[in-house]
């Protein structure tokens, strides 16, 4: 995909998948339609739905301003977190798309705001203050969020037929195309207690996104609808998180307050069992793991391959992962250089902050021998900063002035500072073994990665032990170049609920 067009992913899995209130529609405006749907997750309340349809006046014509509003509430290791996302579509009284718009980031972090016009035939996105500036290929089949609302009771669909449909998604920042199937009519209880009424079953299946480095699998949906074509109910799938059902109800029901006790605690859905422990794990050097995962059509690159792990005797959605993570530098004669971005300051790895300059100083010393001063500064984030899970992801130049958050924040912030002190630096996301209850699993963690003498090489602020073990298995690894959003951390959303991994060996 050329840069132009190649999508930009806006979000990650679990707990940074919604987003906070977009500054709306001004009051004036008349309100034409208006659905409020309660949102449950294992049978338990979570949050809502709410979906408005505005008619204003618009330097091009009249307009129809459609914002979907998703409110939903969590639990993540004991800890509340409230989380929120809004977009929506500007459409012509016909249903062509002239305008697109989101707001995310998780309560009490900073947001991350997206809005695009249609000019000259192409979709012009501006993100984050124009950070990052798109034009999308665009055609007036796409259809927003009103005319999506509509599209069924405009076809009255029989079961069998099929077709396809194109929508932007804000979370990716394209148009994804989605193949509609129509099934039969099913009884469903809409609520505990009540009577099973019969609907039709549509189901919405995404074609795959890709772009560098990374494919992405949007969720599927299904949607129930009356025998007028009206939507009743309809779930999605959150990485992370599990199947969303949203149900149409009142106001006063969707709003209605969710019981903490009776949420799952979605750090809990990250983790997935091993058969066996690993004696001393962060210091194991070479673990050989069987990996099966269930319903990728190309299993064996789901997970890295590179000197931290290689992939061996691959069949079906089964193989061998290899993990033999390098421990020091080798001194490679005529290596190759970093990327040049692993160096440059950016979005989330702002190393030309002034406090993050100070700290690397401070952490670094007088040290010149590069992976002495790496190390150096992996200690010094370990030692100084607090463990926090309700901490929203930020900047490292947030984490560098308030040091406190989970692995996310340990690993952006080493990186950040091993850039300002001169050394080339990435992230890695991937599976760190953890045991609960003497119980062997693995669970989502990211750590950092230092390119030293012509190899990359790990470090775990999070632990602090001078680099990474076999117990880390790497999914990916990131620059965060040009990414003011939370792409490095969907590649994790393709394996999490789908991956079972067994220990075969480790020394």
């Amino acid at each position: 995909m050329n840069t132009t067009t190649r999508p930009v992913f806006l979000l990650g899995i679990g707990v940074v998948l919604m987003s906070a209130v977009l500054a709306g529609a001004d009051s004036s405006e008349d309100l034409v339609e208006e659905h409020w749907e309660i949102a449950r997750i294992e049978g338990a309340k979570v949050g809502f739905l709410h979906t408005t349809v505005r008619r204003l006046e618009a330097e091009g014509g009249k307009r129809l301003r459609a914002t979907a509003e998703l409110d939903l509430t969590f639990k993540r290791h004991n800890t509340l977190l409230r989380l929120r996302r809004q977009h929506g579509t500007e459409e012509t009284p016909d249903g062509k798309v002239v305008g697109v718009f989101m707001r995310q980031g998780q309560e009490g972090g900073r947001q991350l705001v997206l809005a695009g016009q249609l000019e000259d035939g192409r979709m012009h996105v501006r993100i984050d203050d124009g950070r990052i500036d798109r034009r999308l290929r665009w055609s007036d089949d796409v259809v927003g969020v009103h005319g999506l609302e509509h599209l069924f009771q405009k076809r009255k669909p029989k079961p069998n037929d099929h077709w396809t449909v194109e929508r932007y998604d804000p979370t990716y920042n394209t148009v994804v195309t989605f193949r509609v199937a129509v099934k039969a009519r099913e009884e469903v209880a809409l609520s505990a207690g009540t009577a099973r009424v019969k609907l039709l079953r549509v189901e919405l299946t995404a074609q795959p996104l890709e772009a560098p480095g990374i494919k992405v699998q949007p969720p599927p949906e299904v949607w129930w609808l009356d025998e007028h074509f009206v939507l009743v109910r309809r779930q999605f799938e959150l990485e992370g998180l599990g199947t969303v059902m949203l149900t149409r109800t009142t106001r006063q029901a969707a709003t209605a307050p969710t019981v903490p006790g009776r949420l799952t605690d979605i750090g809990r859905k990250t983790l997935l069992p091993l058969n066996r422990s690993l004696a001393r794990p962060y210091a194991t050097r070479s673990v050989v793991y069987r990996v099966t995962l269930r319903g990728d059509s190309d299993p064996g690159s789901a997970l890295a391959r590179d000197a931290h792990q290689e992939i061996r005797n691959l069949h079906g959605n089964t193989f061998e992962l290899h993990v033999h993570p390098p421990r020091k530098p080798e001194g490679q004669v005529g290596a190759a250089v970093a990327p040049a971005e692993c160096l440059e300051s950016c979005h989330f790895i702002d190393s030309a902050d002034e406090r993050v300059k100070e700290l690397a100083r401070r952490a670094a010393g007088d040290e010149k021998d590069a992976w002495t001063k790496a190390r150096r500064i992996e200690r010094w984030v370990k030692q100084n900063m607090r463990v926090d899970n309700a901490v929203p992801l930020e900047p490292a130049s947030v984490a560098a002035r308030q040091l406190r958050g989970d692995c996310r924040q340990h690993a952006l912030l080493t990186a950040a500072l091993c850039r300002a002190a001169g050394i080339p630096a990435r992230t890695a996301v991937g599976l760190l073994y953890v045991e609960k209850g003497r119980r062997p699993l693995m669970g989502f963690h990211m750590w950092t990665e230092v390119w030293i003498d012509g190899q990359w090489l790990g470090l775990d602020a999070t632990l602090g032990l001078g680099g990474v073990s076999a117990a880390h298995i790497k999914i990916n690894d990131h620059s965060w170049h040009d990414t003011p959003s939370l792409t490095p951390l969907l590649p994790a959303s393709r394996i999490l609920g789908k991956m079972t991994i067994r220990v075969l060996s480790s020394e």
